[in-house]
């Protein structure tokens, strides 16, 4: 065989292999693209009060956006954040108090004010409780940037779903993406193990979702995109996330996970560092005039700083490297809420709540049952936050 001849050889296998696998991911991407399935998503949901996600679960901005304004009306309550909030669920506040977690992933402390100011400023008249988490451990409160007010209106999100839309070469580098490739390959043998191949194979490349099913509890469930089928995984109705993707830390995991977690090393060692414990002050200005506007409207904003697993604040602030940082944060957030008139909430020492290593998955995301927890004792003691809200004000 003449090296010609063995080079087209394996360049025609090479082939043969990888033309199936990118077409079959851009039809992957043809399918998602096709519909507007946070719109679909979201009317699901809202149909039914299961659990549901838009693709991809980790940019969840304009699904939760589109929730947001299905369930103004019903709502009196907000919570606002990044992922380390998403646990929060309705049934942590005594009524009246009706929430609508609006928490998004990797959202900023900027960003979060910037909504809540729109919120304030369109339907402040009926929110009677607004959360915003103060995140020291990753990083926010720190953060240089300058509040934007945000639009939260369904049109934006429109208009930010076709500026978003993928080129032809992003798609194409995404379906050579690892994680793509592990995604076919999981679909692959979900379709040799299936009954009806073919049946399988239109539901999977041509349908908006998968069939609904029944979470364990009996709550209907629906994906919106090849990820996580079957398994629950998404927001409920109260925007609060399953976290069904993860595991919850255990006694063995959880020694391992805090030793990591409080060694100089660690992001929340970095974060620290960065920040050498001077937390923004335009941000907790911002936030300062926002809680007075509320005030005025017969709101409450309370900032929170959220629950991290137990030890770990208590082992950063005896550590040489973190601990005078991580002092002066403090300081400096409890005399700002003095001075303004903010209502804190610490829960950074989770302990102190009873929350317990196996309500984490990880040092900063707390589950249902920490935060359960941390809101008992909070209202505890504080009718002032349960009186009725205004009417609604769309």
């Amino acid at each position: 065989m003449s090296a010609r001849t063995y080079v087209l050889l394996v360049l025609g296998l090479c082939a043969a292999v990888l033309v199936p696998v990118v077409a079959l991911n851009l039809l992957l991407a043809a399918n998602s693209l096709r519909v507007d399935k946070n719109q679909l998503a979201s009317d699901w949901q809202q149909s039914t009060r299961g659990v549901t996600y838009a693709p991809p679960i980790s940019h969840n901005r304009p699904f939760k956006t589109l929730r947001l304004n299905d369930r103004i009306a019903e709502i009196n309550t907000l919570v606002f954040g990044s992922s380390t909030t998403m646990g929060i669920t309705e049934d942590a506040f005594p009524p009246p108090l009706k929430d609508y977690n609006f928490a998004q992933s990797g959202n900023s402390l900027s960003a979060v004010i910037g909504e809540a100011e729109y919120v304030v400023e369109r339907w402040g008249a009926q929110m009677k409780l607004m959360v915003i988490p103060l995140d020291w451990a990753l990083g926010f409160v720190y953060e240089k940037d300058v509040p934007v007010r945000a639009e939260l209106t369904p049109e934006s999100v429109l208009r930010t779903a076709v500026l978003e839309h993928p080129s032809v070469l992003a798609q194409l580098t995404d379906a050579f993406s690892l994680p793509r490739l592990k995604i076919l390959g999981r679909i692959a043998r979900e379709l040799v193990r299936a009954a009806d191949a073919s049946a399988a194979f239109r539901q999977i490349f041509f349908e908006p979702a998968g069939l609904p099913y029944r979470c364990a509890d009996g709550t209907p469930a629906r994906d919106f995109d090849v990820v996580y089928r079957g398994m629950c995984n998404g927001f409920r109705y109260d925007g609060s996330a399953t976290f069904a993707d993860q595991k919850r830390l255990d006694a063995s995991s959880a020694r391992v996970v805090l030793a990591s977690a409080v060694s100089s090393g660690a992001q929340y060692a970095a974060a620290l560092r960065r920040g050498r414990g001077k937390p923004n002050q335009v941000l907790l200005d911002r936030l300062a005039r926002l809680a007075r506007r509320a005030g005025t409207q017969g709101g409450n904003v309370v900032v929170m700083l959220p629950p991290l697993m137990p030890g770990l604040e208590a082992g950063l602030s005896h550590t040489t490297h973190s601990g005078k940082w991580l002092s002066a944060t403090k300081s400096m957030l409890e005399a700002w809420s003095l001075r303004e008139g903010v209502t804190l909430l610490d829960a950074g020492r989770s302990e102190r709540f009873g929350c317990t290593a196996s309500e984490f998955i990880d040092p900063h995301h707390a589950l249902p049952d920490c935060y359960r927890k941390v809101y008992a004792r909070f209202f505890d003691g504080r009718q002032g936050l349960l009186a009725p809200a205004a009417a609604p004000n769309r």
